[in-house]
């Protein structure tokens, strides 16, 4: 097995080096015989490269360069959505709840970017979404109900803050909430900003840092 690498590799390097010649760009032996004990590190890196390159991008996690992890949730009627069924537009995963007195807070800003970018043309993108995920659903630590009905506190901050999009989804578990623990939430609003591919290119940004991000991805 071993002298079978060792002889395709031999061939690859006479290959290489005659291949050169013919276009021009090695000239003399003294720069074949270079060339060719180069040819296995030159193989060796190129390869370990490519292997990298297709690794990170392949990889799910909650890092900036990562796939957003897949999650499908019930809306306010039962139906079911998924994240990748976005796939496409630039999409806002926003992490809230209607007793979060921040998130009631920073939600016209959300608000606001959605109605400025919604429809906006993108350099690569189909358009923009926010895709709203509440803990409400609130227990104690003895896991009695803090919420006397949090479907109903929920659907009225939607409701009462103008969050217009048609994605929202809850588990009504609170921080029980199994896509709160994929997405190690651990305070709110938090956010993902996931780019058309579904990689996640920006964390927790709110104010004029949410608009700056949307900006740049516009033509």
């Amino acid at each position: 097995m071993f002298q079978l690498q060792h002889d395709y590799l031999k061939q690859g390097k006479e290959y290489i080096s005659r291949w050169y010649f013919s276009i021009g760009l090695i000239t003399n032996n003294e720069q074949a015989t270079t060339l060719m004990k180069n040819f296995s590190k030159i193989i060796f890196t190129s390869l370990l490269l490519l292997v990298c390159s297709f690794s990170q991008a392949q990889s799910t996690g909650l890092n900036i360069g990562n796939k957003a992890p897949d999650f499908s949730i019930a809306s306010p009627t039962g139906e079911k959505l998924k994240l990748s069924d976005l796939r496409g537009k630039i999409v806002l995963v926003d992490f809230w709840a209607s007793w979060c007195g921040p998130c009631r807070r920073e939600n016209p800003n959300v608000v606001s970017n959605y109605k400025r970018f919604h429809q906006s043309a993108f350099k690569t993108a189909s358009g923009f979404e926010v895709f709203s995920i509440s803990l409400d659903g609130l227990t104690d630590r003895n896991g009695k109900q803090k919420q006397e009905d949090a479907h109903k506190d929920w659907t009225q901050a939607i409701e009462e803050d103008d969050l217009v999009w048609p994605y929202h989804g809850s588990e009504l578990q609170g921080w029980k909430s199994d896509i709160a623990k994929k997405y190690h939430i651990n305070s709110i609003p938090t956010n993902y900003l996931v780019d058309e591919r579904g990689v996640i290119i920006g964390k927790d940004l709110k104010g004029p840092a949410l608009y700056s991000a949307i900006k740049r991805l516009t033509e």
